[in-house]
């Protein structure tokens, strides 16, 4: 600093300092900025080590489902497959479905046996209002399957939420194992959930309604939407998503012969289920 400044108070004021207050906000900005990358770099490395998946990959069924058979074991398809219209379709959220009726022709004559068995299934619909015996309850279920994949959002369109919406009421609600996945030569079980329905809007003329449904999701079993379907597709460590519903109902009166004939039912039906639906095998650990 020359002799005149430091001879000039007036002059040595005016001179401006360093701003340290500029350089802290500089330092905190890179420091700020490094802790940000370094924490997306551990992040990717996270997602490559750990094979974290944040989308999935849709699986498509092996078959379309309309390939499961119209004659399972001694049920017979008595409704013909038909597609939804395009708001139903919509509503669903699904694309790909079977909505059917089967009956047990054990209990039919052996000449209304023989006519079903020889007839397609849009002559089975006419034939069944002309059996020589009406068939009763435990010869009849409806069967349901929907088909979604590609998604981690909540599972639609369960019966607790869908039949409550068409005015019933749900008056008991069991889960029971159901031995119906065909393994080797048996059976092996899978958690079923079954409700016994009341109509409320027409009390006086409503029959008895049980239904019971699971999932096949991503190669294994599941009777619980929430905890058990949304939180498989949600899992990081799931790359694919698919699940498919699996619904069954009866007009039989109580939960335990509802469960007997679906189950009886599902023995038959099951093996070709499974045909359809994606190979549980590649799910399966390595």
């Amino acid at each position: 600093m020359s002799q005149a400044v430091l001879n000039n108070p007036t002059l040595i004021n005016s001179v401006t300092p360093v701003n340290t207050s500029n350089r802290r906000g500089v330092i905190a900005l890179v420091i700020v900025a490094g802790l940000l990358l370094t924490a997306l770099l551990t992040l990717r490395i996270t997602v490559e080590k750990m094979q974290l998946s944040f989308r999935k990959t849709p699986v498509e069924p092996r078959l379309p489902l309309t390939n499961i058979p119209g004659t399972l074991g001694p049920w017979v398809q008595v409704t013909a497959d038909r597609a939804l219209n395009a708001d139903f379709e919509h509503e669903l959220g699904a694309s790909q479905y079977v909505f059917r009726n089967y009956i047990d022709t054990r209990l039919v004559s052996e000449k209304d046996r023989k006519a079903l068995l020889g007839a397609n299934p849009e002559q089975r619909e006419e034939l069944v209002r002309k059996l020589e015996k009406p068939i009763d309850m435990n010869g009849m279920v409806r069967i349901a399957i929907t088909y979604y994949t590609g998604s981690s959002d909540t599972v639609p369109h369960v019966p607790d939420r869908c039949f409550a919406a068409d005015g019933f009421k749900p008056s008991t609600y069991d889960i029971m194992p159901f031995a119906v996945l065909p393994r080797g030569n048996g059976f092996e079980n899978t958690d079923v959930r079954i409700i016994n329905f009341i109509d409320q809007i027409d009390s006086r003329n409503a029959r008895p309604t049980q239904v019971a449904y699971f999932f096949q999701v991503n190669g294994t079993y599941e009777q619980d939407p929430i905890f058990g379907v949304r939180a498989k597709l949600q899992s990081l460590l799931e790359p694919r998503a698919y699940f498919a519903k699996i619904e069954i109902v009866t007009y039989l009166p109580d939960a335990p012969a509802a469960a007997k004939v679906m189950s009886e039912f599902l023995t038959h039906a099951m093996h070709d289920v499974e045909r359809v639906l994606p190979d549980v095998k590649q799910f399966q650990p390595t």
